[in-house]
């Protein structure tokens, strides 16, 4: 059987997963979502919203600039 990773690290990768994939269904089907801003609430339009490849891409990018300057 196969165990399950409940670290931290896998719990929060999970996490993001999953957050990621309802904003992305939410701009795909024209769907403003709700985000917290400076203690208030605003709403963000589907054409605000960054389409999910590209918000992956530019994680990677930090990722690659954080660990170059360590």
């Amino acid at each position: 059987m196969k165990k399950i990773d409940f670290s931290p690290e896998n719990i929060s990768a999970l996490f993001q997963k999953a957050v990621d994939e309802a904003i992305e269904q939410h701009r795909i089907n024209g769907e403003s979502i709700a985000i917290g801003e400076n203690g208030k609430v605003k709403i963000v339009s589907p054409e605000e919203i960054t389409p999910l490849a590209e918000k992956l891409r530019q994680r990677e990018a930090q990722k690659h600039s954080h660990k170059s300057s360590i």
